[in-house]
């Protein structure tokens, strides 16, 4: 296994076959590993505009929480 550059954290989470499966086969279609097409949907959900009211009025931008 590589190391992470100094800015990237890992993550697990447990979903459905039948999502993976999904998420596995686009990434194929796109040419991305699963990792980046991941890491791109996380990045679109921060972007939501209910999420980035919780974050600002929570003040979650720039701490550092596991």
């Amino acid at each position: 296994m590589s190391p992470l550059k100094a800015d990237k954290t890992q993550i697990r989470a447990t979903i459905d076959r039948t999502v993976y499966d999904l998420l596995k086969g686009l990434a194929g279609i796109k040419r991305m590993t699963l990792s980046e097409l991941v890491a791109d949907a996380l990045d679109r959900y921060l972007e939501d505009t209910d999420n980035k009211e919780l974050i600002e009025y929570h003040r979650l931008e720039g701490k550092e929480e596991d």
